[in-house]
């Protein structure tokens, strides 16, 4: 949210959660700068905890954590990410 907002501008967010037997499917849209996150790649994979910087690790975690992630820009300049978390999935 810190650089989705143009020169520091205020941010319009608007979430949406429905709950069914198959899952949980999150619907996240702002009207901020265009970002997809789907096209960003994970941070490096790195050999010992004094290696990690702090930050950069949301994203994989959220790959991890779900069953599908989709971004789209909509026709009215939004940028909107529907993330589904399966009844069934699980490590």
């Amino acid at each position: 949210m810190r650089y989705g907002a143009p020169l520091g501008g205020e941010l319009r967010v608007d979430v949406s959660i429905e709950i069914g037997a198959d899952g949980i499917v999150i619907k996240i849209e702002d009207d901020g700068l265009a970002f997809d996150p789907c096209s960003r790649r994970d941070a490096v994979v790195l050999t010992t905890l004094a290696e990690a910087p702090v930050g950069g690790f949301g994203l994989a975690l959220v790959r991890h954590a779900v069953s599908s992630m989709r971004y789209e820009r909509t026709a009215n300049q939004r940028n909107r990410l529907i993330v589904t978390l399966s009844a069934t999935a699980g490590p």
